[in-house]
């Protein structure tokens, strides 16, 4: 079972280690390296932030990936993903997708839907949100997918109820 944790201040060189790999970077809708002081001071900033939530998703003890929400004034939140790169290709993304957005519901009642922003490319990612009840809202000029989800309990999300 994935367990989800806050992200702290001493998990900042795992995360950079994370952002700058290269197929992150490449799924990124921001893929320019991060050196270790703008990540810092990202860090700060994300975690005194509250309408900004980060996570890992650990299993077994291991660290294998990163779900942040941004929740903006009206209710809603964004998602993202990362999927640690020693993990990939191990089918996590989904179980952690799903652990991260059942957390953040529990955590935020009354968010009223979860938005993610995929590059049109980027079809693993695509394909992840919509095997995650997600779909698609629009597609702006720059080629990047804004997919939604409806509403859901952290029981339907985690997968005990039903979907």
């Amino acid at each position: 079972m994935i367990i989800i944790r806050a992200v702290t201040p001493g998990d900042a060189g795992l995360l950079l280690s994370w952002r700058n790999d290269p197929e992150t970077r490449v799924a990124s809708l921001s893929s320019a390296s991060v050196d270790w002081e703008t990540h810092v001071a990202w860090l700060t900033r994300t975690l005194s932030d509250p309408l900004r939530t980060l996570y890992i998703g650990e299993l077994g003890g291991t660290a294998i990936g990163t779900v942040r929400f941004d929740q903006d004034e009206a209710g809603a939140a964004e998602v993202s993903i990362t999927v640690a790169p020693a993990q990939r290709g191990r089918r996590l993304s989904l179980p952690l997708l799903r652990a991260g957005m059942a957390t953040y519901a529990a955590a935020h009642p009354s968010t009223t839907n979860v938005i993610a922003r995929v590059r049109e490319e980027n079809t693993a990612s695509r394909s992840l949100f919509a095997a995650g009840g997600f779909t698609e809202m629009d597609r702006s000029a720059d080629g990047v997918i804004r997919m939604t989800s409806a509403p859901a309990t952290s029981t339907q999300l985690s997968g005990e109820g039903p979907n």
